[in-house]
């Protein structure tokens, strides 16, 4: 059994003018270990997609299962926390919260002692790069590579097994780009994780194990 199994799930929205089919009947499963790239062309459906696996929302039609149980009955706050992080293009991380700060924040949410919490934010930006050196500077003062990288720690500290990453070269320059695509997929392969990378640009798509296309909010493989 994968670790996020999507069961023939559909996604509508108001526009302001018409409704839009954003994702439309979409099955995919998810193993640990492997990295996923989604393609398509702006407006195809795959952040939407994206969001439905985060469990930031749900789908009018079919099912989400994380470890074989619908994501429906599980404690979302908890799923989204522990189970499935995010990555974004713009990096989300907390501009008056230093880099450790940042890495540090969900561990706390989730009732880790500071000590601990410190213990574990060191581990995982020294697993992407990042050292001692870096601990106190603020987001504003991180090249885009290296705050990607903070936001991979952070998701990595909270444990999850499914790491989601949507657009996550989009602001950087294509060295940058390439560190943190070789990063996450290094991460799926040694820490067992499942990857899953939404992009457009197709030189990244080749490095995944898997590549899919969405196309008017319909999945194939490649």
């Amino acid at each position: 059994m994968g670790l996020l199994k999507v069961e023939n799930v559909s996604y509508s929205y108001q526009s302001q003018y018409q409704k839009v089919e954003a994702v439309r009947n979409v099955s995919l499963e998810l193993e640990q270990g492997k990295v996923y790239a989604i393609i398509g062309k702006s407006g195809s459906g795959k952040s939407t997609l994206l969001t439905l696996m985060a469990g930031l929302a749900f789908p009018e039609e079919g099912d989400i299962l994380y470890g074989g149980e619908s994501i429906r009955s599980l404690k979302l706050e908890e799923y989204r926390r522990d189970k499935a992080s995010v990555i974004y293009q713009t990096f989300n991380l907390f501009p008056l919260m230093t880099v450790i700060e940042n890495v540090i924040y969900p561990l706390e949410l989730k009732g880790v002692k500071h000590s601990n919490a410190r213990d574990i934010a060191k581990k995982h930006l020294e697993s992407v790069g990042l050292g001692e050196e870096y601990y106190r500077r603020f987001p504003n003062m991180l090249s885009g590579g290296e705050r990607q990288r903070v936001a991979i720690a952070r998701a990595l500290a909270t444990g999850s097994k499914l790491m989601l990453a949507d657009e996550p070269t989009g602001n950087l320059d294509v060295a940058n780009g390439d560190l943190v695509v070789k990063l996450l997929i290094d991460l799926a392969h040694k820490d067992n994780l499942a990857v899953v990378i939404v992009t457009h640009d197709l030189s990244i798509a080749k490095k995944a194990d898997l590549v899919f296309e969405m196309q008017d909010g319909r999945l194939t493989q490649m």
